[in-house]
């Protein structure tokens, strides 16, 4: 029996957006209770996905190579990988930290490439789920705010972080609203603590070396100066609508972490050394 031809130009047009969109959301499987995703890294300007209309559309320089870095780093000391998603699309393509309206304006190929991004990432969200009962999902972005400090988001906006550590630790519907939720239930200590304290992951960071926002030396920002507290990443795959993921948003200035490649591997290492601590405190388990 001959098959038609055009079966056999629909199935190569299949392969061919199969590959394109492998290309443009870069996925692969780890062994650790660990999800890395970096939605602003890429590069990639393809011809047939339309620029987006609106919206913001820098990229976060040097977050691709960063992440390459943590993840050998974390295999170094705990012997397995992360899972990882990367957008290879330069953000004036995709900006997949949005919802998909804003992050793909309609093209078709944005839209799927948008799709296999945050499948991916609940995918490895569940894998880790069912393997581990816990994880954490890190969202590695740049910024360049003035004051060069690694920032992490919570969910919690910067005004809420200037209240007292017994306010927040009384505000139930702020606690349920944040991507720690279910690590904030299974931590012995505060909430506060988990945002600020000398064990939280800005105060782990800053024992390595590397200030941070919020921490035990910054507990929230200083008037008028810039703090991403997390958008749709760590709303989507954290555990604020349920599941056993938490996620934090990791912004890294400039200086000191993204400018070369050798305070990339500071860093790098300075993370991984802080998430093996910060398991055991937080989670109760070792990473290794």
């Amino acid at each position: 029996m001959r098959i038609p031809f055009f079966l056999f130009v629909f199935a190569a047009g299949l392969q061919a957006q199969t590959t394109e969109l492998e290309t443009y959301i870069e996925v692969r499987s780890g062994t650790l209770p660990i999800i890395l995703t970096v939605p602003h890294g890429g590069s990639l300007k393809p011809t047939n996905v339309l620029a987006r209309r609106y919206g913001v559309t820098g990229t976060d320089s040097n977050t691709v190579p960063l992440a390459e870095l943590i993840i050998e780093e974390l295999e170094t000391r705990y012997g397995g990988k992360p899972h990882v998603i990367i957008s290879n699309l330069h953000r004036t393509k995709l900006d997949p930290n949005r919802d998909l309206e804003e992050a793909a304006q309609g093209d078709p190929i944005a839209v799927a490439a948008w799709h296999r991004f945050h499948d991916s990432a609940q995918k490895a969200c569940d894998t880790v789920m069912k393997k581990n009962g816990i994880g954490l999902l890190l969202d590695i972005h740049g910024h360049r705010h003035l004051d060069q400090r690694v920032e992490l988001g919570y969910l919690v906006k910067g005004d809420i972080l200037k209240h007292s550590d017994a306010e927040l630790n009384a505000d139930a519907a702020l606690i349920a609203s944040t991507s720690i939720r279910d690590l904030d239930k299974r931590s012995p200590q505060s909430f506060a603590e988990l945002l600020r304290g000398p064990q939280s992951l800005g105060g782990l960071l800053e024992f390595n070396g590397f200030r941070c926002l919020p921490s035990p030396s910054k507990a929230s920002p200083t008037f008028m100066a810039g703090y991403f507290s997390g958008v749709y990443d760590v709303a989507a795959h954290g555990s604020r609508s349920g599941g056993t993921v938490s996620a934090i948003q990791v912004e890294c200035p400039w200086t000191n972490v993204r400018e070369t490649p050798e305070t990339q591997r500071r860093f790098a290492v300075a993370l991984a050394n802080s998430l093996g601590v910060y398991f055991e405190v937080h989670f109760g388990r070792k990473l290794k």
